[in-house]
């Protein structure tokens, strides 16, 4: 279970094995230790040492997130970094063979998962599926087809959205795919939504003890996490196809203007962050050797990023990707 701290004022402490959330001296809710998976703070709480003693202890993640839900920090054990053999292999990996079979494996997925979405709402694939059938490295270093690769997800992405803002009405539908300072409500809307994947893509990698900031797909540059940037492409679309059915709840008069860019109002962006970790919450049919036939999506994005590890730090020459079938 999550714990998050949202209106101003909250405070966590501990009590009898057991996180306690208390608002205005009053007790408003208790999660035992061993029940907590993430705890999420926002400006304007507290939270006592005690808490963050014991969040160490259960290996629980410990984020500071800003009004957007934007990930700014992360608490995490010493021992996650112990590992340092694995990252060795992770930069080796960038300039043998390796790097470009996990650059293919990474834009083959995204377009793939673009391709299903698309699909799914019977809209037309063609072009996507001509540049999927282009995707190829034959194994050169990745310096050397980067370039391409990216080109290709560019004309990919382009066409993409193009068909997916038909999906939402016309006081949403932006003209075209707006990362930075966008204005539209939809772009502001998915770029809050892949910044909560983000966090969780995150932590997945910590965990699989590589460094977040040595990508393949992506390239090296400063303060880019491209090695996250990389994992999220597999599971943009889950964010995607999530915001096709959830829109429908968000009435007109839940955004406001700031400046020349419209966003959501402070509560029904609250009530989206929490129906996005709810998602992430959410098992579904995924196939796991020796474990049961369900898995939660924060799972398979931390089991799909091991897989990761271990094929950087295995012999072989393959590296498959989910298929998001199931999830969509």
């Amino acid at each position: 279970m999550s714990i998050q701290l949202n209106d101003y004022g909250q405070y966590l402490g501990v009590k009898d094995q057991k996180f306690v959330v208390y608002h205005k001296q009053k007790s408003i809710k208790e999660i035992p230790f061993f029940k907590t998976t993430q705890i999420i703070l926002g400006s304007g709480n507290n939270v006592s040492t005690s808490a963050l003693f014991w969040a160490s202890i259960y290996g629980i993640d410990v984020v500071m997130a800003s009004k957007t839900g934007r990930p700014l920090s992360l608490m995490i054990p010493l021992s996650t970094d112990k590992r340092v053999k694995t990252r060795i292999q992770q930069y080796e990996a960038y300039k043998n063979s390796k790097g470009s079979i996990i650059a293919e494996a990474i834009l083959k997925a995204r377009i793939n998962s673009q391709i299903i979405l698309l699909e799914k709402y019977g809209l037309p694939t063609q072009k996507l599926i001509k540049n999927l059938n282009k995707v190829e490295t034959n194994n050169r270093p990745i310096d050397e087809i980067r370039t391409r690769l990216l080109v290709l997800e560019g004309n990919c992405s382009k066409h993409f959205f193009k068909q997916y803002f038909l999906l939402f009405p016309k006081c949403l539908k932006p003209k075209k795919r707006e990362k930075y300072k966008a204005q539209s409500p939809l772009n502001n809307l998915l770029n809050l939504g892949y910044e909560i994947l983000k966090g969780e893509v995150y932590k997945a990698i910590l965990n699989a003890h590589l460094d977040p900031y040595l990508g393949y797909l992506h390239s090296m540059q400063f303060s880019k996490p491209s090695l996250v940037c990389d994992i999220q492409e597999i599971f943009r679309t889950v964010i995607e196809d999530f915001l096709v059915m959830y829109h429908q709840n968000i009435e007109p008069e839940s955004f406001e203007p700031k400046g020349n860019r419209i966003f959501l109002k402070p509560e029904p962006k609250l009530e989206l962050i929490l129906e996005i970790n709810r998602l992430f919450k959410k098992r579904i049919p995924y196939l796991r050797r020796n474990y049961s036939k369900k898995a939660t999506i924060r799972t398979i994005i931390r089991e799909k990023t091991i897989k990761l590890a271990q094929f950087i730090k295995r012999n072989g020459s393959n590296y498959e990707l989910i298929v998001l079938s199931e999830i969509l």
